[in-house]
This record gives C-alpha cells, sequence and structure tokens, in this order.
C-alpha cells in the first residue's frame, strides 16, 4: 500500500469521526430547538452559527491531516461521518429528547408557565386597582379644590360686590342729598325775596 495513500486513508477516517461531532453538535442545537421552542430569528442565528463551527471543524482537520489543503476526501468523509450519525444514532437521540421534552413540559414547564403568568396577571390586576383609585383620588382632590376655590372667589367677590352697592348706594344719597338741598335753597332765597318786595 502506498504511504500516500495510507495517510489519504488515515485522514479519511479522522474526516468521518469529525462529521460525527459534527453531527453530535447539530443533535444538541436541535435538542435546544425542541426543548425551548426556539423562534425562526433564533433558529437561523444557531443556523449561522452551526455553520460557523462546522467550518471551523472542517480547517481543523484540514489542518492537520493534510496541512491546511481541503481536499475531497475530506470533506467526502465529513459528510459521510455525519449521515451516519444523523441517521442512526441522531434518530433515537432525537425521540429520546423530543419524548422528554413533552414530559417536561407538561410536569414540569408548563404548571411553572401557569403559576407565574397567573401570579402576573394577579399582580398586574391589583396595579390597575391601585391605579384606578389614584386616578379618582386625583380627580377628585382636583374637584375638591376647584369647589373651594369657587367658595372663595364667590365670597371675595360678594364682598367686593356689596362693597360697591353700599358705595353707589351712599354715593346716590349724597347725590340726591346735595340736589335737595340746592332746590330747597333757591326757593327759600326766592320765597324771602318775594316776600321782602311784598
Amino acid at each position: 500500500m502506498n504511504p500516500t495513500l495510507a495517510f489519504q486513508l488515515q485522514g479519511f477516517y479522522i474526516s468521518i469521526g469529525a462529521g460525527v461531532v459534527l453531527g453530535i453538535i447539530y443533535d444538541l442545537f436541535r435538542i435546544f430547538r425542541t426543548v425551548f421552542h426556539s423562534e425562526k430569528r433564533a433558529v437561523f442565528f444557531q443556523d449561522l452559527f452551526y455553520m460557523l463551527c462546522a467550518a471551523l471543524v472542517t480547517f481543523l482537520v484540514a489542518l492537520g491531516v493534510n496541512y491546511g489543503e481541503v481536499r475531497f476526501y475530506i470533506l467526502a468523509g465529513e459528510a459521510i461521518g455525519w449521515c451516519l450519525y444523523f441517521f442512526t444514532v441522531g434518530n433515537v437521540t432525537i425521540r429520546v429528547f423530543c419524548f422528554i421534552s413533552r414530559v417536561l413540559h407538561r410536569f414540569l414547564i408548563d404548571p411553572v408557565k401557569r403559576i407565574l403568568q397567573g401570579i402576573f396577571c394577579w399582580i398586574a390586576g391589583k396595579l390597575k386597582i391601585i391605579g384606578k383609585k389614584v386616578r379618582s383620588a386625583a380627580i377628585n382632590q382636583k374637584k375638591r379644590l376647584k369647589r373651594h376655590r369657587d367658595i372663595v372667589y364667590n365670597h371675595s367677590i360678594k364682598r367686593r360686590s356689596d362693597r360697591l352697592r353700599k358705595k353707589q348706594a351712599g354715593n346716590r344719597r349724597k347725590q340726591k342729598g346735595r340736589k335737595v338741598g340746592r332746590g330747597g335753597g333757591a326757593g327759600y332765597a326766592g320765597h324771602k325775596k318775594r316776600k321782602a318786595k311784598g
């Protein structure tokens, strides 16, 4: 057997092992998705991170096996190792973890979520009631302040109007008295003149 061929065969086996490792890493991501029900954005970033991990593993395998030269047999070995793991052990592990995630969701995660939702709803209800009471108290206080101010202003306005009325009545009386005094004086003086002439 040619040593170069043996070296390439050894690199091929190593790349198959790297493919199995990549399959395990991918299974970890799948388990995380099934347990935590990841959204589309989270799945996108997880896939991106997995691709970066796969590129790093491929580069390290190529560096260790073939001095950094990426050959077809390295990529083929990784693909074969990944498929071997995914379609054999990967199916079993994902089924087991799906069962475990269902049990966890049914008996642990969902009850805890319900309890937390109930607590948050109760707190939100209490906060709403407190907010309504504070608003009603603020509105009532505003109304009370307006009423008190209206009463104070009404008293001051009534006092001012009473003073003005008294002043106006006094002025009218004075004016009437002046008019009467003038008229009486002229009549009395005329009467005197008439008597003197007569």
